[in-house]
Order: C-alpha cells, then sequence, then structure tokens
C-alpha cells in the first residue's frame, strides 16, 4: 500500500512541475523578444534644439596633464548648448575655474554615430576643446566627459538635458 502512494506523490509532483516550467519557458521566451535592447538608429538629427549643461571637475593650472592633485584647480559650469540638427553648435556657458568666472560663446561641430555615441569639437580661448557624449533617455540628456586632443590635463564632465 505504501509504495502506491509513493508512487501517485511522485505523479503528482511531476503533474505539477510540467505546466510550471512551461509557463516559466514563454515568459523567457516573451522577455527576450519584448526586453530593452541598445538602439543603432542615432545620426545628427537625435540632437536638436537647446540642452541645458552642467559640468564640474577639475582643471590643470598648468594647461598640462599632471600626477599631483595640487596641480589641479576646482572646476564647475553651467551653460544652454544648442544643436542644429545638422552637425553645427552653438554655447553660452559661465565657467567658474578656481573662482575665475569666464563666459564663452563659441560655435563648434558635432558628430553622432548610429550607437549614440559622439564628438563636440570647438576652439575656446584658442584651444581645440574635445567632448565625447553618449545620448540617453532617447535624445532628451546626454552625458559627456572632457577629452581634449591634445590633452590639457582638466578631468571635467557633466551632463545635458534638453530644454
Amino acid at each position: 500500500m505504501k509504495n502506491q502512494n509513493i508512487g501517485f506523490t511522485r505523479s503528482a509532483r511531476l503533474f505539477r512541475l510540467v505546466p510550471a516550467l512551461a509557463v516559466t519557458a514563454l515568459i523567457a521566451v516573451i522577455m527576450q523578444v519584448t526586453g530593452p535592447s541598445a538602439r543603432a538608429d542615432f545620426n545628427l538629427a537625435s540632437l536638436s534644439g537647446g540642452y541645458a549643461d552642467g559640468a564640474s571637475g577639475f582643471s590643470s593650472i598648468t594647461n598640462q596633464p599632471a600626477h599631483t592633485i595640487s596641480a589641479y584647480e576646482p572646476v564647475s559650469g553651467v551653460g544652454l548648448w544648442t544643436f542644429d540638427g545638422n552637425g553645427n553648435v552653438t554655447a553660452n556657458l559661465v565657467l567658474n575655474n578656481g573662482g575665475h568666472v569666464v563666459h564663452p560663446n563659441f560655435t563648434g561641430t558635432y558628430t553622432v554615430n548610429a550607437n549614440g555615441t559622439g564628438t563636440i569639437n570647438w576652439v575656446s580661448f584658442g584651444t581645440p576643446r574635445r567632448r565625447t557624449f553618449v545620448i540617453g533617455d532617447g535624445g532628451n540628456q546626454v552625458k559627456w566627459v572632457a577629452d581634449d586632443v591634445p590633452s590639457i590635463g582638466g578631468v571635467v564632465g557633466g551632463t545635458m538635458v534638453k530644454q
């Protein structure tokens, strides 16, 4: 009698396990089909209009990369970057470099790769400048880091948000 109950219990467990596994497999397939994926359709028009910018970091006092913190001063800034959707950009900024406030305005160019990364290039106070960025939130946000070539020693980054 006991052996018959054990067989029934095993069959009941298997009967419950098979549908549970089927449901789990179905959920996994649905998640794979509808899950988020990296976009690959960005272009110059992905950036168009005004973006409010906030930046902070450290700037080299000598405009050269340095190995000691005493060779750097804090830098922060805000500004408005306006992208035309065709690779041209204008900027109106307020920068505070170690207590020295400047108001640079300039024009430049930008590139956008299909994966949403890109660069902004301009000349500021006679020095070529570059930011490397990634577009987020469907074009409503841009995360960036300064990566001037040649390097002037700054360690600065920030976020732009579409107005």
